[in-house]
């Protein structure tokens, strides 16, 4: 049986050295902390919480739950053309919590934090008896006034997204046993996408000046660009054709286009989907070269009628496809 860990010593051993870096945190020490963004800057700040079962399966390591945890924040900073200085955590441990566990999972933090370059700021762990849960609050800084928001589309608006769409949904699936590939390599390739998430914080703060309006793309490529749609009051139109698949994703795939439609609303993405005038072409390739990550356009905004959907996505001869879904519904699915 586990031994218990008392709290300020699992403050102090696990959690102190994460917010060394950090002179608000004030060592963890104090009842709040002290963030400032620098002059010109203000602050952008979201939260997300994810719970066992429900965001990662129970089988998942307790450094790919820090990880994962973290990263979906970061996400969402990314998404709104900020860059990452700090966060909260807030946990929820299951009694049985050992100490090799909290390791494993302050290791995790640590990790990311040299990655991205953020510092913990301070939070709070309480014991449960229902399932592990964990919520952050991240905080970033983008230029003042220069968010990149979701109802700022323009209609003719090209739209782009980072990255590959779908190996996360084939992750999971894979985890969950309801695919099964012969190729190890692609196997492994999609269940790290599903398991690490590769939020694009290098990216996001690129795109500040060019992009009109954004989002991360956690709930589905087509539920997130729905919000943009929704909030500008415009209509995306897409090519199946042209929303960009990893190799592996596209060897499962094949020719099942039901499956490839389903990778359009699988969510766990964590790329960015955003709008941008024509003029940004050239700007957009050179920050896909010096980023090193794909950007590719997927389709235009055009006018929204009343009774058509948000989003609609069309064959390779024109035709309108019918969607599987709307994209992940938190109160409707859980891993």
């Amino acid at each position: 049986m586990a031994q218990p860990v008392d709290e300020f010593d699992l403050i102090a051993r696990f959690f102190e050295p994460l917010a060394r870096d950090m002179p608000g945190a004030f060592g963890l020490r104090d009842d709040a902390a002290v963030l400032r963004p620098d002059a010109g800057y203000e602050l952008v700040v979201s939260a997300d919480a994810i719970v066992a079962g429900i965001h990662f399966l129970d089988t998942s390591r307790p450094d790919e739950i820090a990880r994962r945890g973290l990263r979906v924040n970061l996400s969402d900073i990314a998404g709104k053309g900020a860059v990452p200085l700090a966060y909260t955590l807030t946990l929820q441990l299951p009694s049985e919590t050992d100490e090799e566990w909290l390791s494993s999972f302050s290791g995790g933090l640590a990790q990311d934090q040299r990655e991205f370059g953020i510092g913990l700021l301070g939070g709070d762990t309480t014991l449960t008896p229902g399932p592990l849960s964990l919520s952050i609050n991240i905080f970033g800084q983008a230029f003042e006034n220069k968010l990149i928001k979701r109802s700022s589309s323009r209609e003719n608006d090209d739209v782009y997204v980072t990255g590959t769409i779908g190996d996360a949904f084939l992750g999971l699936a894979i985890e969950k046993g309801e695919i099964d590939l012969s190729s190890s390599h692609d196997r492994a390739e999609l269940v790290d996408r599903y398991r690490i998430p590769q939020p694009r914080v290098f990216v996001g703060p690129k795109l500040v000046g060019h992009a009109n309006a954004s989002a991360d793309v956690s709930d589905g490529l087509v539920a997130d660009l729905g919000h943009i749609c929704e909030a500008s009051g415009l209509r995306a139109d897409l090519s199946l054709s042209s929303i960009p698949l990893s190799s592996a994703a596209r060897s499962t795939v094949t020719d099942n286009q039901p499956l490839h439609l389903s990778l359009l609303a699988g969510g766990d993405d964590y790329e960015i989907v955003f709008t941008a005038p024509k003029t940004a072409h050239d700007a957009l390739v050179a920050i896909s070269r010096e980023s090193g990550v794909l950007i590719t356009r997927i389709g235009r905004m055009v006018e929204h009628k009343i009774g058509a959907p948000r989003v609609i996505v069309r064959d390779i001869a024109g035709d309108q496809l019918a969607l599987i879904n709307g994209g992940y519904k938190h109160f409707g699915r859980s891993v």
